[in-house]
């Protein structure tokens, strides 16, 4: 076998590239996206935030349900032709931080349904990623209408995670403000987000932890609905959110590319 022939981006890299399971950066998604907004207590998810990263704005976290399509470096044929791999379901715990006067999301919590998302999220951006089963009401070919239910389930391991549905009540986005609280996120520092990876060395037993900011490109956001909406909480992690008050909850159609990471945060080096 020649050495042209071992292509792949991701490891392992093996013969023809045929056990990567992601290309090179940018990777292209589109799909539709529903999201819930609950008011949370500061003082439990400390731990949650790495230094130098500081909780921004009102106490206001989203969780957040996807319906994606992804080409992950390879091309927009590969999502034609491997929709097994190419089509996903993510869910997402976010909150708003800052540092530096850089505003931006740091999600402690992912759970997605496929190999490929949970392989490029943990190996090369360090999201924490688990396994799970995720469902989302598909919007009806008619369009919404006032009064449609957008409905999201979560499980990990045959276990609950949370689940929620949303009211539809208009089309357009929740409001800035509910009940005194700062709805996020907004166009303005929706597309920074903050991830740590932890690189072992196998033998010296160094752990390099490494905080990035990646900043995803030419994002649209469409066909926003929104309205009330319920959420129930069941997961041990989650449990600072189990009764907290919703604020309401979107959904709408997404796109955009996630490039490189473009700035490098915080780099540590430790010896275990």
């Amino acid at each position: 076998m020649t050495q042209g022939a071992w292509r792949g981006f991701s490891q392992p890299l093996a013969g023809g590239g045929h056990f990567s399971t992601y290309g090179p950066p940018p990777w292209t998604f589109e799909g539709f996206s529903a999201s819930i907004f609950l008011v949370f207590d500061p003082a439990q998810v400390a731990d949650l935030i790495p230094p130098p990263l500081k909780l921004a704005g009102d106490p206001v976290c989203r969780l957040s349900l996807h319906d994606i399509v992804c080409d992950y470096g390879f091309g927009e044929r590969f999502a034609q032709e491997n929709p097994d791999q190419a089509h996903f379901h993510e869910a997402v715990l976010g909150f708003l931080v800052e540092t530096d006067g850089t505003l931006g999301q740091w999600c402690p919590f992912l759970w997605c349904n496929t190999e490929a998302e949970f392989a490029v999220g943990r190996e090369l951006y360090g999201w924490q990623q688990h396994l799970g089963e995720l469902s989302m009401t598909r919007r009806p070919r008619r369009g919404w209408r006032a009064g449609d239910r957008v409905a999201g389930l979560v499980t990990r391991g045959r276990r609950s995670v949370f689940d929620f549905v949303i009211d539809l009540e208009r089309a357009g986005d929740v409001p800035a403000t509910v009940e005194g609280f700062r709805v996020f996120p907004d166009q303005a520092n929706a597309n920074n987000f903050f991830a740590e990876v932890v690189l072992p060395h196998p033998v010296d037993r160094v752990l390099v932890r490494r905080l990035t900011l990646s900043s995803m490109i030419d994002m649209t956001v469409s066909g926003l609905w929104s309205g009330p909406a319920v959420a129930q909480v069941h997961a041990p992690e989650l449990r600072f959110l189990q009764g907290a008050r919703v604020l309401g909850g979107r959904w709408h159609e997404v796109a955009w590319k996630k490039p490189w990471p473009r700035r490098i945060v915080r780099e540590d080096t430790a010896t275990e």
